[in-house]
């Protein structure tokens, strides 16, 4: 055994110089390699920048294996981004409708996953939709149908849930509504019409049901019933409501001016 370990300490001195050569080698090999593929992962995604930026599908396809195989989720990622701000663009009006998605569609033709573009593709359908909604909602409240104004707005906020616009119109066109409700329950009720008046009540229950002036005229609806009595204090009531609904049309009209001047 002291044989064989003085053999190979011998051995080692001997050779010790081109042990030290070799390791460095190995080593200056090592970072050599990395570089390289670290400059092939480099050139390979600015190459793929370049052929989208550029439209050039063709000369993609002739690297899209390589990418994908090499890169793949960083340029899926870079594409992400890009289907992101198109459709930014398109929140903002600084693009149309045709070419947000005519952008999303070449996107896509770059993606390994077009599912990861088709998302943004349906938000821009969504967002068109939504704005054909406001369009209806606002002609609907011009005309002072409260009810059909209200339910495009909803639809608006359902299909994009920050355009605060809407929100805004959503509740004043909702406000308006349940003061027209409560004027013909008033009316139904001044005219001894308890039926009908009940079935506005429960109409604006359905929309505010802690509606407080709604829950006090149920109350009198149902003693009027029992007694046969209507009491008066509801007509002076009925008048400033309906001076109040006059105003709020002039209100919402400048809500509009306001909204649509600064959009």
């Amino acid at each position: 055994m002291k044989k064989w370990a003085g053999f190979i300490k011998t051995w080692m001195m001997t050779y010790k110089r081109y042990l030290v050569i070799a390791s460095l080698s190995g080593i200056l090999l090592t970072v050599v390699g990395v570089g390289v593929f670290h400059y092939r992962l480099s050139n390979i995604f600015n190459k793929a920048i370049t052929y989208y930026e550029v439209n050039d599908l063709i000369s993609f396809e002739t690297i899209r294996y390589e990418l994908y195989a090499m890169q793949g989720k960083k340029f899926d990622e870079f594409l992400i981004q890009e289907a992101e701000k198109t459709l930014n663009q398109f929140k903002d009006n600084e693009i149309t409708y045709y070419e947000a998605i005519g952008t999303t569609k070449r996107i896509e033709s770059f993606a390994n996953r077009s599912s990861n573009i088709e998302i943004y593709q349906e938000k821009i359908e969504k967002l068109k939709e939504s704005r054909k909604a406001f369009e209806k909602a606002e002609a609907y409240a011009i005309e002072k149908d409260w009810e059909s104004a209200y339910q495009y707005y909803q639809q608006v906020i359902d299909w994009d849930p920050n355009y605060e616009k809407s929100q805004q119109l959503a509740q004043s066109a909702k406000r308006w509504w349940l003061q027209d409700i409560l004027v013909d329950a008033i009316t139904s009720y001044e005219e001894g019409n308890y039926e009908q008046a009940l079935l506005k009540i429960d109409e604006g229950l359905a929309l505010s049901p802690d509606h407080e002036t709604f829950l006090n005229l149920k109350d009198d609806v149902h003693q009027a019933m029992i007694d046969g009595e209507t009491e008066n204090k509801w007509t002076e009531f009925k008048d400033k409501i309906t001076s109040s609904i006059q105003s709020g049309i002039e209100s919402l009209h400048n809500i509009f001016n306001k909204i649509f001047k600064t959009s």
